[in-house]
C-alpha cells in the first residue's frame, strides 16, 4: 500500500504536468470533487466522467493563463495517517495580454482509500478574488461562471 501523501503528491504532479491520464489514474471510481460553486469549474463532480468534466472546465478557465511557471503549485502536504491528506499550495495565473497576475493560497483536503483519492475538496483563500481576476482577464462574471458549469 502506498503512503497517502504519495498518492496526493502523484496527483499534484499530474496537474502540474497537465497529464490528464495520470490525473485520472489517481482517482477512485467513486471519486467526489467539491469546489466552490461560484467558480466556473466549481460544484460537485462525481465519478470518472465528473473528474474528466472538472478537468476540462478547469483547463478551459485557466489554460490560457497558466504557463509552466504558473502551473507549479509548490505544495506542502500533511497527513493524519488515517487517510486524510491536506495540501497547502499556490494558485497562480498570468494574463500576458494585460499583464494581470494572480497568486493566492489554496488548501485541498483529500480522502485516500486503497491508493486512490476518493474525495477532494478545495478551499481558495478568497473565491471572490478568483472570480474578480477572471472577470478582469476573461470577462467572466458569477452568472457566466454558473452558465459554463450547467
Amino acid at each position: 500500500m502506498t503512503d497517502d501523501i504519495e498518492v496526493v503528491r502523484r496527483m499534484f504532479a499530474a496537474v502540474e504536468e497537465r497529464d490528464f491520464d495520470g490525473l485520472l489514474a489517481c482517482y477512485s471510481d467513486d471519486i467526489e470533487i467539491n469546489e466552490a460553486s461560484v467558480l466556473p469549474w466549481g460544484g460537485v463532480w462525481r465519478g470518472p466522467d465528473g473528474v474528466a468534466a472538472h478537468a476540462v472546465a478547469f483547463m478551459q478557465t485557466w489554460g490560457a493563463y497558466q504557463g509552466p511557471t504558473e502551473a507549479q503549485l509548490d505544495a506542502q502536504f500533511f497527513s493524519d495517517g488515517a487517510g486524510t491528506v491536506c495540501a497547502v499550495f499556490r494558485h497562480r495565473a498570468h494574463d500576458t495580454a494585460t499583464g494581470e497576475r494572480f497568486d493566492a493560497p489554496e488548501i485541498g483536503v483529500y480522502q485516500v482509500r486503497e491508493d486512490r483519492v476518493v474525495r477532494s475538496q478545495m478551499f481558495h483563500a478568497d473565491s471572490a478574488a478568483v472570480v474578480e481576476y477572471l472577470n478582469k482577464v476573461a470577462g467572466l462574471t458569477s452568472s457566466a461562471a454558473s452558465a459554463r458549469h450547467a
